[in-house]
């Protein structure tokens, strides 16, 4: 076991002694909190800080670092997982200042000219959260209930957790080489107006009477 995931261990609250046992735990406790923050959402105002909400409200019966990037933890260099490098870490707070600037600047997608240029620039906007990567495990279920949030604000409804792990993995691996097409076409199928999920609940209401 390296330095790194030795620390990983070393914070957990739940009292697992070994990497196998402390991912086993993680996901019951984890799905649970999953299942409360899809009806009891962080406030925030879709920065950086409320990123960090959503990881500390996953996560802090886990680990004692919730909702802390790796800069806030002093995890400085790069971070590596599978095939790929993520941001440095003590690069963290200047980069996501940057990809949450640029966020705010667009408005927030809301002037998006139709579900194309949405899934579009969405799809860049995931690319970039992969890339900085910023906390040390619980990335990309964070990231997911953000675009979540993030959908709503523009009366959207996005549910990444309906794409399975695979074919998330590809198109999130292919984004780190820049290239977001698999990650803006599942995004795309799985955006939703408030008003065609509405129908769509009647409809199956109806066939199901």
């Amino acid at each position: 076991m390296n330095d790194f995931d030795l620390r990983l261990l070393e914070s957990n609250k739940i009292g697992a002694k070994t990497l196998d046992e402390l991912f086993r735990k993680e996901r019951s406790i984890v799905s649970k909190r999953v299942e409360l923050l899809k009806f009891m959402p962080p406030r925030g105002n879709l920065g950086y800080d409320h990123l960090k909400a959503i990881h500390f409200f996953l996560f802090r019966d886990v680990y004692s670092w919730a909702g802390k990037d790796r800069a806030d933890m002093g995890i400085y260099g790069f971070f590596g997982k599978e095939d790929s490098s993520f941001c440095r870490g003590e690069l963290i707070p200047k980069e996501a200042d940057k990809i949450f600037t640029k966020l705010k600047e667009q408005n927030f997608f809301k002037n998006a000219k139709d579900i194309n240029e949405l899934a579009k620039n969405m799809a860049n906007f995931m690319s970039d959260l992969n890339a900085l990567h910023p906390f040390r495990e619980g990335n990309g279920r964070t990231q997911r209930f953000f675009l979540r949030d993030l959908a709503k604000n523009i009366g959207y409804k996005l549910d990444l957790d309906l794409i399975t792990k695979e074919r998330m993995r590809a198109a999130c691996i292919d984004a780190m080489s820049g290239k977001n097409t698999k990650l803006e076409t599942l995004i795309k199928s799985n955006l939703r107006g408030f008003r065609q999920n509405l129908d769509l609940e009647q409809s199956r209401g109806l066939r199901l009477k």
